[in-house]
């Protein structure tokens, strides 16, 4: 077991994560227990790397099946990982990269694959709890999801995660549960302008991104909440377009649900796409997925908390 005097201890997806390193935007732990993962660093993903690209011709992003069990991946300029299996993750970080990028893929890609290897569905979204429901922000990279959340946190709802959010079944649920996963959202300087936060009081988002990690306003508790609401956020590109919100039948909910699993790469890889479909039906079953339509523009954003207020 982890010496908790040498190391850090959080809790994230509802999980207990013992770290050699910090992570600040995970919720740390009160009380260390036998961790359900542990982060470790060293020189064993860099062998496990090379031993793998040896044998590959494939670049950046590539994830590779590893011969001592699990699966790893590099990110350039930033860490090797490897993942064996849901319990461990190991890193070796490269001379270049910065901690807080570190910190970010860990929580990110190299958590995520974890969460597979664990049977969750993880899909790459935003989420909030009103009560002990949750509502889910799908979109794709730039889509607003983070800025929205923050903005929603604002306004009654109760923070959960940003960027990646794990869903897992629930005895006495019809519908998946999520658990806090994060202490920040990460907005873009452009969002920070329009909401009046001045980037100079915020930790940038490693060093590659003019993005800046934002405390949530009021974060939710930790202890599950049944996903009620899945909102798909699409850009209107029509000229003087109005905020709608549309329910999705069950075939477009599936799809758009699907579209957003988080780096569909590694479910691809561990063969998971039967448990994956199947997970996301059920999902979808219990839950309205509704689908977001929105003018690109900030001045848009009250009448955006309006609209889904009143839904």
């Amino acid at each position: 077991m982890p010496d908790s005097e040498n190391g850090h201890w959080y809790r994230c997806h509802g999980l207990l994560i013992w770290s050699a390193f910090a992570i600040p935007q995970m919720l740390g732990a009160a009380r260390p227990g036998a961790p359900d993962i542990r982060i470790e660093t060293g020189p064993d993903a860099a062998r496990v790397v090379t031993q793998a690209r040896a044998k590959s011709d494939t670049g950046h992003w590539a994830v590779w099946r590893s011969p001592d069990g699990g699966l790893c991946f590099c990110a350039s300029d930033v860490c090797d990982f490897w993942i064996p299996d849901g319990h461990t993750i190991y890193i070796t970080p490269h001379s270049a990269a910065d901690v807080p990028t570190v910190a970010l893929y860990t929580m990110g890609s190299a958590l995520g694959l974890a969460l597979l290897l664990r049977e969750s569905l993880v899909l790459h979204c935003a989420s909030l709890a009103f009560g002990s429901s949750a509502t889910l922000l799908l979109g794709e990279s730039g889509a607003g999801k983070s800025t929205l959340a923050q903005q929603l946190s604002m306004n009654g709802y109760s923070a959960l995660g940003d960027d990646t959010c794990a869903l897992w079944s629930a005895t006495d649920s019809s519908v998946p549960v999520v658990y806090p996963s994060g202490t920040a959202f990460k907005l873009w300087r452009n969002a920070l302008d329009a909401s009046g936060i001045d980037p100079d009081g915020h930790q940038p988002v490693g060093q590659r991104l003019d993005k800046y990690f934002v405390a949530n306003a009021h974060a939710g508790d930790d202890r599950p909440h049944a996903v009620r609401r899945i909102i798909v956020l699409e850009k209107n590109r029509a000229e003087n377009g109005r905020p709608v919100l549309e329910r999705l039948d069950m075939l477009d909910a599936m799809q758009a649900v699907t579209e957003h699993v988080y780096r569909p790469q590694f479910v691809g890889a561990l063969g998971l796409w039967e448990g994956q479909f199947s997970q996301i039906s059920t999902l979808v079953a219990g839950t309205r997925v509704l689908r977001l339509t929105r003018p690109w523009g900030h001045e848009f954003m009250p009448e955006v908390l309006d609209l889904l207020s009143a839904d």
